[in-house]
This record gives structure tokens, C-alpha cells and sequence, in this order.
């Protein structure tokens, strides 16, 4: 039997790509399952996918993290059906491509409010039954992009990157005595809908030695954070582009960050 039963797992972004990897791994760990994302539809043929496979309690929640009231409503649901949430996966995200002042301020606003402000408020409303149970396990989904040179049309993707990275270190050694864990991982380029959905077509033509799948980098992220790993970039090679950029001069890297705006956008 799992050591994991009768724990409970909240997923956002659930619907696909790495959300759903997250799912399928943390059901084969034995975790119930709490998903949510905006499309309701893509969650119950998730749920019903996963318990083929492994009949498990999964409940869904169908929530836009772009609405402020979001994180708040997630929580009520869990209290109302008495649901205790040991880990935390805040994997919901988007690219929202671009230079910084042609984009709408309320695009802006929205993407902060699904990247930095639902990230750092669903830690802040579970934390709490964390600390009570002496036992928790949170992932930030961040990227790789904090550690490459940032293309001139990224908008402000990299810059979240970077605060859910350093967030993650925060939360981990405030609360690793209360056997709370807290791991940013950082996967580079990952097989999802990721870059259709924000017109980054000319990426989607890289080789193939450069990505990876969803499932591999889930099953990355959680062996991490369940070993108390506080940061993970994803595979080797990522991991020497990483250790690469921060060798190599600026100007240099400057050069690089135009090259890849010119190839992704």
C-alpha cells in the first residue's frame, strides 16, 4: 500500500501538459487529486482517464486564476468537502509574448495575477493546515528562462520566473522545521501546448534533442520536492545551458537574446 493514501494533492493548470502530468504522477503515488483550470470539460476526461487507471478520489474545480477571487473560492470548495490539501502544485501559467508596452495593461495585469498573485496566495490559504499537520509539499512550476538570456519579446515571462524561484527558496527555509518542502522546478523546453498557445510557432520547430516530455519533467519535479530539493532544472542539458549563460560575458548573451527573439517571435 502507498505511503501516500489519504493524502490530497491541489493541481492548478490540470487541463494539459504538465498540470496533467502532475495528475497522472501523483495519482501513481497514491494522492487524491484536486484539479483545477479553466476548461471543466478537459478536467472530467482527465479524471475519468485517471481512474481507469487507479480508482482514487478526484474532485474538480472549474476556476480562471486571472479572477482575484479565484484562489479564495478554491479553498472554500476544499473546506466545504472536507479536504485537507498536503501539497500544493502551482503549475498554472501562460506566455504572454511581446514587447512591454504593446501589450494591454490589462493583459499585464492578468498574467501577474495567474503568475505572481494566485502563486503566492494558494500558499498563503493552505500553508496554514500545512503547518497544523507538520507535513507539506509545494511545487512552483517556474522555467529555465530566468537562467537564459531573455528574447526582447518575452514580456514579462522571465521576470515571474525569477520571483517564483526565489519565492520557492523563501517558503522552503522558513518552513522546512515543520517538514514543509517547497521546490521551484525549472524545465526548459517541454512538449505541451505552451508555445502554440502563445504564437512561439518558429520554437515549435527546434530539434528534438533539445525537449522533453511532460511526464519526465512531473516525475522530475516530484521525486525533488519530496526529497526536500528546494530548486530542479530539469535535465542535463538544461542544466549546462544554465551553468553556460551565467559564464559567458553579457554582451555576448545580449547577442544570443536577440537571436532568439528573432527565431521565436
Amino acid at each position: 500500500m502507498s505511503k501516500n493514501i489519504n493524502k490530497t494533492v491541489l493541481i492548478t493548470g490540470a487541463s494539459s501538459g504538465i498540470g496533467e502530468a502532475f495528475a497522472q504522477v501523483y495519482s501513481e503515488q497514491g494522492f487524491d487529486l484536486v484539479l483545477t483550470a479553466r476548461r471543466q470539460d478537459r478536467l472530467e476526461v482527465i479524471a475519468s482517464k485517471l481512474k481507469l487507471i487507479r480508482p482514487t478520489n478526484i474532485h474538480i474545480i472549474q476556476a480562471d486564476l486571472s479572477d482575484p477571487m479565484a484562489p479564495n473560492n478554491i479553498l472554500d470548495f476544499c473546506t466545504e468537502n472536507g479536504i485537507h490539501v498536503d501539497c500544493l502544485v502551482n503549475n498554472a501559467g501562460y506566455g504572454n509574448p511581446g514587447k512591454f508596452e504593446d501589450i494591454p495593461w490589462q493583459s499585464h495585469q492578468d498574467f501577474l495575477q495567474v503568475m505572481v498573485t494566485a502563486v503566492t496566495e494558494l500558499t498563503y490559504l493552505f500553508l496554514p493546515g500545512m503547518i497544523k499537520k507538520q507535513y507539506g509539499r509545494i511545487i512552483n512550476l517556474a522555467s529555465l528562462a530566468p537562467y537564459m538570456p531573455a528574447p526582447d519579446m518575452a514580456g514579462l515571462y522571465s521576470p515571474v520566473k525569477i520571483f517564483q524561484i526565489k519565492f520557492s527558496e523563501s517558503i522552503h527555509f522558513q518552513y522546512c522545521d515543520h517538514n514543509i518542502h517547497c521546490s521551484a522546478v525549472c524545465p526548459g523546453l517541454t512538449r505541451t501546448e505552451f508555445h502554440e498557445a502563445a504564437n512561439m510557432h518558429e520554437v515549435l520547430k527546434s530539434p528534438n534533442w533539445l525537449w522533453m516530455d511532460s511526464i519526465t519533467v512531473a516525475r522530475q519535479g516530484f521525486d525533488a520536492v519530496m526529497k526536500g530539493e528546494c530548486i530542479i532544472i530539469n535535465g542535463r542539458l538544461n542544466n549546462f545551458f544554465a551553468t553556460l549563460s551565467r559564464l559567458i560575458p553579457q554582451n555576448l548573451t545580449r547577442s544570443i537574446a536577440k537571436y532568439l527573439t528573432q527565431r521565436s517571435y
